[in-house]
């Protein structure tokens, strides 16, 4: 069985940094042209429910995806592997030996690795879909509202974990609409295989009676013959 992580936060580079500004930056931008894009062509109300419509479902699969990414994370590869290892694996690892680490991180460190993820996606959204269809409206917003919410899902997170947050975050929390603390907890008992999802944490529930992750796991066991890391319990690491 590999090594547990160290509780230690992961490297950070300076270089690595300012990649995060940069994607920040480009997430930030590209959702406000494609905000002003929507409003150019919502003409009725037919078209405005489309809009909702497209920015919910982008909402509940970017709860899908961190799902899966903290699935992944959490379960394949490890700190050495290269280019993952060392930014995206090795913080889940770490992250449940001490879950308040991200805590102590700032905006941009807390954000930056999911909107380098994301501005590929946003982008292509402005070639893929046609905004003068109500179809083509509604991948649009589907598109950009999985982008939008995926870039806030690590600070979700974040909240999820910090003693003290703003009122309107412990309110959005209490109503269900962010991950909260208790349902987040879930995921942060030993040994930690489920309720991976953690934008709301709406799809938690059904994936777990699904028993969605052990059979997923099983899945690429038998097809790639790649097994799952198994965590430890604390009191056996060294």
């Amino acid at each position: 069985m590999a090594e547990p992580p160290s509780p230690q936060d992961p490297p950070y580079s300076k270089a690595h940094r300012a990649a995060e500004v940069v994607g920040i930056a480009m997430l930030v931008g590209l959702t406000v042209v494609g905000i002003v894009q929507v409003a150019r062509y919502t003409d009725d109300a037919v078209e405005l429910v489309w809009v909702g419509l497209g920015i919910l479902l982008g909402y509940v699969l970017a709860d899908f995806a961190s799902g899966i990414v903290h699935w992944l994370g959490d379960r394949y590869g490890t700190a050495e592997t290269p280019v993952l290892g060392p930014n995206f694996i090795r913080p889940f690892r770490a992250h449940h030996v001490d879950p308040k680490g991200m805590t102590r991180h700032d905006f941009i460190e807390t954000n930056g690795n999911n909107s380098m993820v994301t501005v590929p996606l946003m982008a292509a959204c402005f070639v893929i879909f046609p905004l003068d269809s109500t179809l083509g409206l509604f991948g649009f917003c589907t598109a950009v509202s999985l982008s939008a919410w995926v870039f806030a899902t690590n600070q979700f997170h974040k909240w999820s974990h910090q003693d003290h947050v703003p009122a309107i975050v412990l309110y959005l929390q209490r109503l269900g609409i962010i991950l909260a603390p208790s349902h987040h907890n879930v995921h942060h008992a030993f040994p930690y295989e489920t309720y991976y999802c953690i934008t709301s944490g709406w799809l938690n529930a059904p994936l777990h009676r699904l028993k969605f992750w052990s059979r997923a796991e099983a899945f690429v066991a038998a097809v790639f013959g790649v097994e799952a890391f198994r965590d430890v319990p604390r009191d056996r690491r060294g």
